[in-house]
This record gives structure tokens, C-alpha cells and sequence, in this order.
């Protein structure tokens, strides 16, 4: 599930919610409800996460990781 990979990212980098929030630009309760599973994850939040903290986005949703080159990957977002 995309709560357990977000917890997983967030624990990675020994960051409580609060930084986690900060970073993500969005309030701690949201990540507790989202890592709770009582908030959905929108692509902006994906996204913000594929950028910040250089993880895959295929990986992010399914949970299967694909080798895509960086350059490849930012083209994509950017169209």
C-alpha cells in the first residue's frame, strides 16, 4: 500500500511527521491520517515525494520498480 512506502520513506530519513509535513508542504495531521490510511494520496503529493526523496513513482503506487533513467523520469512530469 502507498501508507506503508510513505511511512517507509519518512522512517528512512528519521524524520518525525512534523519535518516530514514541512518538507511535503502539508500539515502534520494529514500525514498521520495518510499514514493511518484515513487520507487518500494525491499526485501532487507522489510527486513531491519522487522529487524530494529520488524514489520511483511506479514504485510509489505499485510497489514494483522500474529502471528509468532520472532524465526520462523529469520529462515526464514536466509535460
Amino acid at each position: 500500500m502507498i501508507k506503508d512506502k510513505i511511512i517507509e520513506i519518512r522512517q528512512k530519513n528519521r524524520l518525525s511527521q512534523a519535518e516530514f509535513s514541512k518538507i511535503l508542504n502539508m500539515t502534520q495531521n494529514a500525514i498521520g491520517r495518510i499514514e493511518r490510511g484515513q487520507q487518500e494520496v494525491d499526485l501532487k503529493m507522489l510527486i513531491g515525494l519522487s522529487e524530494h526523496f529520488d524514489v520511483n513513482l511506479q514504485w510509489l503506487i505499485t510497489g514494483e520498480e522500474q529502471n528509468i533513467p532520472n532524465d526520462a523520469r523529469n520529462a515526464v512530469l514536466e509535460t
